[in-house]
């Protein structure tokens, strides 16, 4: 893409964004109206969080979710922090928060636990055989719910939206078939990596659905902490992931650019060559 469709790209996308804004205004306002974008679907949709994401992340898209699926079940997942005041007026009015939805179950947590750990937990509550989960930190359109409806993925048995497992589709099936993510990653980082890796032992790829109707939020002049549920500056450990969890990828697998004797193949990933140690 040249860099002059790139520009009126990102701006019809943002105008997209601000539109729905509106759109989203004009719903609370009249919620009557709301009809034709919520959806009924046999999902149960996770979400893990801490406290820094609490006011700024977590309620804005937990209100937007609940409207937008009124009947689904909803598992919340609260970790832990080092931040152990803050963590205990953050766990209050978390439950005061999550006590609002009757479709909401809270799962919370004093001490802060790997993201492997969480996701597990989501899976282990959940009351149906499709999962999907969803990262704390995403924005989401009107038309959500009518493409998790309408796209067909919540008949496969694992699958990424946009290719990015921050919002991807999980069945028990699939959970049952190469067991839990791996609790070992005892942090943050990798754990879609080494379940991949995993799959691609068994011979399965995830299906990936494509949409405009949700993204990462950008945390620029958000004023959200870049730090994790341990305290550590997520930009000082390596690519994204904690240092931890870094080590523990590299005593477990061997993993190259290449393609080398006995790997398995992980899509879409720079280092794409996996093989067990």
């Amino acid at each position: 893409m040249s860099i002059r469709n790139r520009f009126f790209y990102k701006v019809w996308n943002r105008l997209g964004w601000i539109y729905d804004s509106f759109l989203w205004g004009f719903y609370r306002l009249f919620p009557a109206s709301a009809g034709s974008i919520k959806s009924d679907i046999p999902v149960t949709i996770g979400i893990s969080t801490f406290v820094n994401r609490f006011d700024l992340l977590f309620k804005p898209l937990v209100r937007k979710l609940v409207f937008l699926f009124p009947e689904c079940r909803f598992i919340v997942v609260a970790n832990g922090s080092v931040l152990r005041k803050e963590q205990q007026i953050y766990l209050h009015e978390m439950r005061a928060f999550c006590g609002a939805y009757g479709n909401v179950k809270l799962i919370a947590y004093e001490d802060p636990r790997g993201l492997s750990h969480l996701w597990n937990r989501i899976i282990d509550a959940a009351g149906t055989e499709k999962v999907m989960i969803l990262n704390d930190d995403l924005k989401v359109k009107t038309g959500f719910g009518r493409f998790l409806k309408d796209s067909g993925i919540i008949n496969e048995d694992i699958a990424t939206v946009n290719a990015s497992w921050s919002h991807f589709l999980i069945s028990r099936n699939i959970f049952s078939l190469t067991g839990e993510f791996d609790e070992e990653l005892k942090e943050f980082g990798g754990e879609d990596d080494d379940y991949l890796a995993r799959l691609a032992l068994l011979g399965i790829r995830p299906a990936v659905y494509r949409t405009g109707t949700v993204a990462r939020r950008k945390n620029r002049g958000r004023r959200v902490p870049d730090v994790n549920s341990y305290g550590n500056e997520i930009r000082k450990d390596a690519e994204g992931y904690s240092n931890y969890n870094t080590d523990y990828l590299r005593r477990k697998w061997e993993i190259s650019e290449e393609y080398f004797e006995g790997s398995v193949e992980i899509p879409r990933r720079k280092f794409k060559y996996w093989k067990l140690k």
